[in-house]
């Protein structure tokens, strides 16, 4: 192939380069303007983190070529000046020339250097990734509390429990998690650790009443066991119903995925204030028989007591509830370091009667250890809310937006409610303690070491905390009817389903429209290859028309061997004792033997020098 046709090879290969290069910047930066985000794959996120250095070739390839078409002047028709010719040296350098008298060359490779020096932050720019956050819309539906379905469907099972509240393992769900639940939300105000579990699903502070909606946030995968869904329930697969349309199609998993949702909640109103010293129409009273627990050689270890406390109700009939402690005598029912806290509760779950259930009332009245406790009424009146609930970083979060009253045909609710705050009141009781009134008691001791606070203060004090404990109590209740009634194999019909809305947010590695500065980036990379196209078309016409493509394929300015073989080459009237007696010509395998030729800097007048060949016997003598 001819000189002039291998040039116009190798020029086309790198114009077709070129501006594959450009199309792609172009086109990545209109697909982040158009998509914005553009998510990575991960792959290609690690990619290109680990490989920064992609863009050294399309430095050097920018270089090379303005080289090329700067040096081609040397053997055209026109003359070109050695501060010319060493600033297209200086670009193959990747370095410039500075010299105020030719301010030419100077503002010429200060431009090229500076756009290729521009260009590798503007690839760099344009190509990193970055964290970005994408912003789906999500919705789906869940169980409503609020709803006729569920209220005959509660009440099958509370005629099925008799009334009883709970059947089989649930029963320990509430034995631990009620209490739980409750401490959880009463002592957050304190420093305690706030963060509650259920299901295998983790709750900030309290579960809101919420049922745990989001994907990846709805606990444990295992199914129920015998099929022991609704009150029967005790841990299962609860399946959720958010649906997330991804538009630009499978979503990466990203670094984080969180969602924020608009859903259904179940709280309570409670106001708990001092009673007096009677229990005023409660008309608390208790009974007790001590019963004697003899040791093997029949002397009395300790006592049983068995109560038997009583609250005459406004409506239907009196609540009547039960318990056993430890005493080491017949006739003094505790010692200080035991205590008792008993609860009544008005009006009584665990009877049949119809009764409006719009609210009840706890009475509690403490001794003991507790005796710092006053008589106590709390009167607790349940809300469904509507609440936003975050779930982020594995825990779900929720705030309350707006709440309202229980319709008038959710009665079968508020009384199971009502039965759950019986059942604690019952299980909470041990042989000598409390854990309702341990709590409270922790609660009152750290706080009555403080001087800036009175003894009036602290019974308000550990009255909103009781407040909040029930509260906490009656959201847990809410999560595990909503679990309960939600869990796999039941299906939950239309007329039950509320809508769920809100939104899921995905944090990943990739790239978005940050500003109109950043779209800038591309501009450098434009302006080089314009430049690239200006100079092969420059060179080309010059390879074409001036007749001078055969020192064209072997010169290069750039190579000092060959700015020192045309330099030293002389015509018939110069000097002898000169390099080109001893060089090789451009001929083929003239560069290899000059590349071995070994040269001496000396004067030939003053303030004039040159290379002179050294042949091998002046070489090897000077290294003796």
């Amino acid at each position: 192939m001819d000189p002039r046709s291998l040039h116009a090879l190798e020029f086309t290969v790198a114009i077709i380069g070129q501006t594959l290069l450009l199309a792609a910047g172009w086109g990545f930066l209109g697909i982040v303007f158009l998509q914005n985000p553009l998510i990575a794959p991960d792959p290609v996120s690690d990619f290109v983190n680990s490989k920064p250095t992609v863009t050294t070739w399309v430095v050097t390839l920018v270089a090379t070529v303005m080289s090329v078409a700067t040096t081609t002047k040397h053997c055209g028709i026109e003359s070109i000046s050695l501060i010319h010719l060493s600033g297209g040296i200086a670009l193959t350098r990747s370095s410039f020339v500075i010299d105020i008298c030719h301010l030419t060359p100077t503002i010429a490779t200060l431009v090229v250097f500076g756009l290729t020096r521009l260009l590798v932050s503007s690839w760099t720019a344009l190509l990193t990734p970055t964290l970005v956050t994408w912003s789906l819309d999500a919705s789906g539906w869940e169980l409503d509390l609020n709803s006729s379905w569920f209220e005959s469907a509660l009440q099958l099972e509370l005629v099925k429990s008799g009334i009883a509240l709970v059947r089989g393992n649930s029963t320990e769900i509430f034995n631990l998690n009620g209490v739980l639940s409750g401490i959880a939300a009463a002592q957050y105000s304190f420093g305690h650790p706030g963060i509650f579990s259920f299901n295998g699903v983790e709750y900030n502070i309290s579960t809101g009443g919420v049922l745990p909606a989001a994907p990846r946030y709805n606990g444990t995968t295992e199914h129920v066991s015998n099929n022991n869904t609704g009150l029967a329930f005790a841990g299962g697969h609860v399946p959720t119903n958010i649906y997330v349309n991804f538009t630009k199609g499978h979503a990466p998993q990203g670094q984080s995925r969180t969602f924020t949702l608009q859903q259904q909640g179940l709280t309570a109103n409670v106001t708990c204030r001092r009673a007096g010293d009677t229990a005023g129409d409660l008309n608390f009273q208790s009974s007790f028989n001590p019963i004697p627990v003899p040791l093997a050689d029949g002397t009395i270890d300790y006592w049983l007591w068995v109560w038997n406390i009583t609250g005459n109700c406004s409506e239907g009939q009196p609540s009547v509830q039960h318990y056993v402690t430890r005493s080491n005598s017949s006739t003094v029912p505790e010692t200080f370091s035991s205590g008792f806290l008993p609860f009544v509760v008005c009006p009584y779950p665990l009877q049949q009667t119809n009764l409006s259930w719009e609210h009840f009332t706890v009475a509690m009245n403490a001794s003991g250890r507790y005796g710092f406790l006053p008589l106590t009424l709390c009167e607790i009146n349940p809300l469904i809310t509507t609440s936003l609930v975050s779930y982020s970083n594995g825990v779900i979060d929720t705030t309350v937006i707006s709440s309202r009253s229980l319709d008038g045909g959710s009665s079968n609710l508020t009384q199971f409610l009502a039965a759950i705050v019986n059942h604690q009141s019952v299980t909470t009781q041990g042989l000598t303690t409390n854990a309702i009134g341990d709590a409270l008691y922790a609660i009152y001791v750290s706080a009555s070491g403080k001087n800036s606070i009175s003894a009036e203060e602290l019974i308000d004090l550990l009255l909103r905390e009781l407040e909040q404990y029930w509260r906490g109590v009656i959201e847990f209740s809410g999560t595990f009817l909503r679990s309960a009634f939600s869990a796999y194999p039941r299906e939950v019909p239309a007329e039950a389903q509320i809508p769920v809305s809100g939104h899921e947010t995905i944090v990943s590695t990739g790239w978005y429209r940050q500003s109109a500065i950043w779209g800038f980036t591309i501009l450098p990379i434009t302006a080089v290859a314009l430049m690239m196209y200006a100079a092969v078309v420059y060179t080309l016409w010059h390879v074409f028309t001036t007749g001078c493509q055969e020192a064209f394929d072997t010169f290069d300015p750039s190579n000092p061997i060959h700015v020192m073989m045309v330099s030293s080459t002389r015509d018939s009237n110069d000097i002898k004792d000169n390099l080109d007696d001893s060089s090789a010509g451009f001929e083929r395998g003239g560069m290899a033997r000059n590349e071995e030729l070994r040269v001496q800097l000396t004067d030939v007048i003053p303030n004039r020098k040159r290379f002179r060949a050294v042949t091998e016997p002046d070489w090897f003598a000077a290294a003796i």
